[in-house]
């Protein structure tokens, strides 16, 4: 059904995927597969266009697939693949023109343990993940265990996950393997160190392709011996002596400034980076050493070679390439590190490598390292509402916001260049963001070691800013970014309790080193710093953020982010689930931890109970299960009615323990606006709608910049002005669904007061380029440009229907039931002895 274009009028071949579709049916996000070209530096353009009538797609050859008991072949018309299907290697033969390139004994991927045991990847199960002309992406999983001849397989060590891409009239593969732990930690006391029972240490971790026939056999001059290595993409290719065995690229650290940083201790606090940067050994011997390197390693004869490189090598130290006579090695967590890998309870790492076969080229592979970022026009995304309420920057007028958002991206104070401050690098940390504001109460060595692990959704952030402007630097960011929170920020575990399984983990503790907790909040050296008794928790419905990772998806059909905002989704709904609390034998009903916000008893309007619908919305987006809008509906109705006493809650009394409610009103809108594109003004759109005028109402009345209150916070932070910027957001979204024209004026004024209030008072702040204020500007100030154009409210009547919507009910979560039963129960029991000895005192 339809058909693409070059910029010449040129026919092009194209395989689609719906991703998305609206209310109607009709596609909102497809996924086009296409091969394309740009030179560098350059741009090209594309049309896309409905199939005319009568008019067929490009023919193509399409790749072929044959299953067969233990493999898999896949013809993609350059090159033949033979996958195993019972161990990963990934491939046991690649066939061109009838030639074998690769031996199968000398292929493995290969775990090497602690104490030097070998763990094998099993395969448990396969599928083809897409199946088209011009992809298939086959998926398979597994467990890494330890084979014995005689007694057949042992227990496992971890388990794996596999995607192998192949390309029709191509000859290279793109493979992306996890490694995964999937035990639960045991954190005891809510502390996630280093060093946890259930984590998993392990020296090595490598896929190794053999080479056919190995190189030795042309030793006697009978072939032309090529081994031939690039450090950085466009930089000379190096080739190895005739007499060599053995070349080996190995990145030990970043290779910058602070690459002795803290943030690479072990579990013993000890920093385990060697040297600055990366070694070439040839034999052994150090024949090169540097800073930085994204390698591409080639070794074969004449035509006959194999070609490997792995993105991200050094921002993702250590990282090893090794070619030797029989075979090329990607070394994902590579031998040559000092230490141990430990694998945290619940932790994975993803690494993306390629390999090509054939003759290569001056520079083999050296396109993966700068791949092409496609993009629509940002006219587009405005015209088609794709990422709502967005502006285009050329008709964004408020220019001190584009200046702030400008310095994320460029200049000495960037994102990119933050990372520096604390080398933000390694397999671990590569993409989040340094959280440098909690330098400000950190009272220890500075700067501060402190993760940002996605808070207030940066991926969104980066992604709205992206589509706004174009600029692919944005995408960059969202693209580590997201990448580094899928893998690590993501507990990826179900044998710990619902309230953690498969949620997501906070930014590290406010104003204190990281420590040995990595991305993981609470460590115990913090609590003893602190002098603390009492400190710790995990995963919870306050840190659930899930629209940049929809998003990121419709971006790129990465499956993996698919998978994640649909767990995040189910997160909420099996935390919230009674019956999977130990407390189930008292009562069964939803535990209210999808609900609250800081104290377990509120359950009113806040950032913990907004996440949780935001998280539900999502799913049902991307899947249409009908599960996960009903649960949004629940929790809406549990934290705010139409009727509620507002003032009683000291909204702006308390600021400190209740500045999220506007949060949740923010979400609000978007369920508000979610409703409307399905054209659904039922009983629920009607009762969020009087729910947000009735608080904005209030609002307009009672708030005032949070400047005006930073004398009665604990950390009077540039941070709380930027709060100011969710006020004039409620204010828009009311004022798009009051049909009383002369409030709808009130809260379009009061919508560009807190607006422009807030960038001006943010303006004496120094600290306003800090990590936290910026990434809350990214996403709540973005919308303000397309609501200063667009000021028509709303003007359907919900069908002519009137409800009523009763007084609040006080949610009681489940801890407060069980409690108040076994109290119950208790006092049962004391009336039940007392009256036994009355009796027994007085028969005898």
């Amino acid at each position: 059904a339809f058909l693409l274009f070059d910029e010449s009028g040129n026919p092009v071949p194209v395989q689609t995927e719906a991703l998305s579709r609206w209310s109607d049916g009709s596609i909102r996000w497809l996924l086009l597969d296409f091969q394309a070209n740009a030179s560098e530096n350059t741009s090209a353009k594309w049309e896309f266009r409905l199939r005319e009538e009568g008019r067929s797609p490009v023919p193509v050859s399409p790749i072929k697939t044959h299953v067969s008991e233990n493999s898999i072949t896949v013809d993609t018309g350059a090159a033949v693949f033979c996958v195993d299907t019972r161990c990963f290697r990934p491939f046991t033969s690649v066939k061109m023109d009838g030639a074998e390139y690769i031996s199968s004994e000398n292929s493995a991927t290969v775990l090497r343990g602690g104490a030097g045991q070998l763990f094998f990847p099993f395969i448990k199960s396969w599928r083809f993940e897409t199946q088209g002309p011009l992809r298939t992406t086959i998926f398979m999983s597994g467990i890494f265990r330890q084979q014995d001849m005689k007694k057949g397989e042992s227990s496992g060590l971890s388990d794996f996950f596999a995607r192998i891409h192949f390309y029709a009239g191509h000859r290279l593969t793109k493979v992306e393997f996890s490694i995964r732990n999937p035990r639960a930690a045991k954190h005891p006391g809510g502390i996630w160190d280093l060093g946890d029972k259930n984590s998993i240490f392990f020296k090595d971790l490598a896929v190794t392709v053999g080479i056919n026939p190995p190189l030795h056999s042309f030793r006697e001059g009978t072939g032309d011996l090529n081994t031939a290595w690039k450090i950085l993409p466009g930089g000379k290719m190096e080739q190895a002596p005739q007499k060599a065995k053995e070349i080996v690229i190995y990145q030990d650290s970043s290779g910058g400034e602070n690459w002795r940083s803290r943030n690479y201790v072990n579990k013993d606090s000890v920093v385990t980076t060697s040297f600055r940067g990366y070694r070439v050994y040839e034999d052994g011997k150090i024949i090169e050493n540097g800073e930085r390197a994204n390698p591409v390693v080639s070794i074969g004869n004449g035509g006959k070679v194999v070609s490997a490189t792995l993105p991200g090598f050094w921002q993702n130290f250590p990282k090893a390439l090794e070619a030797r006579s029989d075979s090329l090695s990607i070394r994902l967590f590579p031998g040559q590190y000092s230490g141990l890998f430990e694998l945290q309870g619940g932790e994975q790492k993803t690494h993306t490598f390629f390999l090509s076969f054939g003759r290569a080229d001056n520079g083999p592979l050296e396109w993966t390292h700068a791949q092409l970022v496609p993009r629509l026009k940002p006219e587009y995304y405005e015209k088609t509402d794709l990422l709502p309420r967005l502006t285009p920057d050329k008709s964004d007028c408020h220019s001190e916001y584009s200046g702030l958002m400008q310095g994320i991206i460029e200049g000495e104070n960037s994102f990119f260049n933050r990372r520096e401050i604390i080398d933000e690098y390694g397999w671990r940390n590569f993409g989040d963001l340094y959280a440098d504001h909690e330098n400000a109460y950190y009272n220890g060595q500075k700067p501060v070691i402190s993760h940002y692990n996605n808070q207030y959704d940066a991926i969104h952030g980066f992604l709205l800013q992206y589509a706004k402007s174009g600029d692919p630097r944005w995408f960059e960011l969202a693209d580590d970014l997201a990448r580094h929170v899928m893998d690590i920020d993501i507990y990826h575990t179900e044998q710990d309790k619902a309230a953690y399984n498969g949620g997501l983990f906070w930014h590290t503790d406010h104003y204190a080193d990281a420590a040995t907790s990595t991305h993981r909040t609470y460590s115990a050296k913090t609590m003893r710093a602190k002098g603390l008794k009492h400190y710790g928790g995990g995963p919870s419905n306050e840190h659930d953020y899930t629209s940049g990772l929809l998003e990121y998806y419709f971006m790129t059909g990465n499956y993996m982010a698919m998978e994640t905002v649909t767990g995040l989704a189910d997160w909420v709904i099996n935390m919230d689930d009674g019956r999977k609390n130990p407390l189930r034998f008292l009562s069964r009903g939803a535990t209210g931890l999808a609900s609250q916000t800081g104290a377990a008893d509120y359950h009113n309007p806040g950032r913990g109970c907004g996440n949780s619908i935001n998280a539900l919305l999502d799913g049902f987006i991307l899947t249409n299960d009908k599960k996960y809008l009903d649960k949004a509906e629940e929790l809406i109705r549990r934290c705010i009615n139409p009727n509620d006493d507002i003032e009683s809650l000291d909204l702006v009394k308390d600021p400190e323990r209740r500045w999220y409610y506007t949060a949740f009103l923010q979400i609000l809108g978007r369920y508000l606006d979610f409703k409307s594109e399905r054209a659904e003004y039922d009983h629920m759109f009607c009762y969020a709608e009087e729910s947000l005028l009735n608080y904005a109402g209030w609002m307009a009345k009672n708030e005032v910049p949070f400047k005006q209150m930073l004398g009665v916070v604990e950390y009077p932070t540039e941070t709380w002005i930027v709060m100011d910027m969710r006020k004039s957001n409620v204010f828009n979204f009311a004022a798009k669904y009051e049909t009383d024209e002369g409030r709808r004026r009130q809260f379009i004024s009061k919508a560009g007061f807190f607006y422009n209030t807030c960038l001006k008072d943010l303006d004496e702040f120094e600290t306003k380029t800090l990590t936290r204020p910026l990434v809350m500007l990214m996403s709540y100030g973005i919308i303000s440009g397309y609501f200063t154009r667009e000021t028509v409210g709303r003007t359907e009547d919900g069908g002519g229907q009137q409800y009523e919507f009763g007084p609040p009910q006080r949610f009681v979560p489940q801890r407060a039931r069980a409690k108040r039963r076994l109290l119950a129960a208790g006092m049962l029991c004391c009336i039940t002895v007392l009256v036994f000895l009355v009796r027994w005192l007085f028969l005898n």
